[in-house]
């Protein structure tokens, strides 16, 4: 029988040194669709990947309900929102309404420790 040692822990050294080097930011794990066949209520993942980015932490979301963790595709949902409001306005009123209503989000931007696990 072929041991494995440390299986569960071979990809913590570096996740451990991003927590020590950045012990203010808090910690966010993004699980995908594929994490769990939703037959367990928890489920080891093996595809395990850390980075420290920004998420969108209020309750903004995409059209499938996920977290933001990118500005441009967070611009082009304002886009998006705002259309029905603007399309018969002028290009420069459509991009300010964009500007404006971007920057009401600015403090919501949070830098994190986002922990992505799928399987």
């Amino acid at each position: 029988m072929n041991i494995l040692k440390n299986y569960l822990a071979t990809e913590t050294d570096e996740l451990k040194k991003l927590i020590l080097e950045n012990p203010e930011l808090p910690m966010v794990i993004l699980a995908n669709e594929d994490s769990t066949s939703g037959d367990y209520g928890w489920t080891f993942c093996s595809r395990i990947s850390f980075y420290i980015e920004e998420i969108l932490d209020c309750d903004f979301y995409d059209y499938n309900d996920t977290v933001l963790t990118d500005r441009d595709r967070f611009e082009e949902l304002v886009g998006d929102r705002l259309w029905d409001e603007y399309h018969d306005k002028s290009e420069e009123e459509y991009e300010a309404a964009i500007k404006r209503e971007i920057e009401k989000y600015e403090p919501y931007w949070k830098k994190v420790i986002a922990i992505y696990a799928s399987n």
